[in-house]
């Protein structure tokens, strides 16, 4: 009987040793709403979490339609909320308290990162996604993965450095920036939530009233001094990109570039989340143009 104390408490031992010699930590899973499961690393099967569980690197923690969880890294208030269908999977925990090593990927669906301490230069909290990498140094910010993909996130405390293949941007409070695997990041815009973020990138479905024949000219830049590059008929204007700060004038899509053309009668007719407001002097990159000026037809 001795015998077999002895040797349980040499494995605990062993395996105590193990893990303070890997340095790998270790946080805590909480269901806040059922249909929350995790798969162990190396396994296959995945498993049903009803309260709590501890959990690890190479973990993957997924919620289904109608599940919540919240995993918990630090108690000062380091921690990550997992939204309905969300992949998630820790990379890399370790460290102390005070010095550690953070590397997760959000896979699928939307999180909220709550990350209360500034981290030092010994320290890193680092986020990828499918299409872009994410440094947090102490801020609250939220992400979202794409079914194709595309990854966007906004922040709504302190700064996050975002990066994608060669491009790199500090995204500030209020402000959000979106992803996808070809293209890149997208502009750094203001926004507070991922409907916001959508509006100011991909623009609104848009109705002109005309009552005449005509054609919108199209500038460079929101004034009647700038530029002419073209002209628009009303009826192929679908969306448009973004509004000037003083109003009137809008931006859409145009020969490769971007236009601006000036109208009283444009209504926004889907339901957007706001159009992307642009300084009265933004000028647009000619050289981005197909082509400048309108073809003569001969009779």
């Amino acid at each position: 009987m001795k015998r077999w104390i002895l040797i349980i408490t040499l494995c605990l031992i062993s395996g105590l040793n193990m893990a303070q010699t890997s340095n790998e930590l270790a946080a805590v899973l909480e269901v806040l709403e059922p249909g929350v499961t995790v798969q162990r690393v190396n396994t296959n099967n995945p498993i049903a979490v009803n309260v709590e569980a501890i959990v690890g690197v190479g973990d993957v923690i997924r919620t289904d339609a109608s599940g919540r969880a919240r995993i918990t890294f630090f108690a000062d208030g380091t921690d990550t909320e997992l939204l309905p269908n969300t992949e998630y999977r820790i990379e890399t925990f370790e460290g102390n308290d005070d010095e550690f090593r953070l590397s997760v990927s959000v896979l699928a669906g939307q999180t909220v990162q709550r990350l209360s301490r500034i981290i030092d230069t010994n320290s890193s909290y680092d986020i990828h996604t499918p299409a872009m990498q994410l440094a947090a140094r102490g801020t609250t910010f939220a992400i979202r993965v794409e079914n194709n993909g595309r990854s966007g996130m906004i922040v709504s405390e302190g700064t996050v450095t975002a990066s994608a293949d060669e491009s790199t941007a500090d995204v500030p409070v209020g402000f959000g920036v979106r992803a996808t695997s070809r293209e890149g990041l997208s502009d750094v815009v203001p926004a507070t939530s991922f409907e916001e973020l959508d509006a100011a990138l991909d623009g609104c479905q848009i109705a002109i009233n005309v009552i005449d024949d005509v054609r919108f000219n199209v500038r460079v830049s929101p004034s009647l001094e700038a530029q002419r590059v073209g002209t628009v008929d009303p009826a192929e204007v679908e969306v448009v990109i973004g509004v000037n700060q003083s109003g009137g004038w809008y931006r859409i899509p145009f020969r490769g570039g971007y236009g601006w053309f000036l109208s009283s009668t444009a209504e926004v007719t889907s339901n957007c989340a706001g159009l992307r407001v642009f300084p009265d002097d933004q000028l647009e990159d000619i050289s981005l143009y197909d082509t400048i000026g309108d073809p003569i037809e001969l009779p």
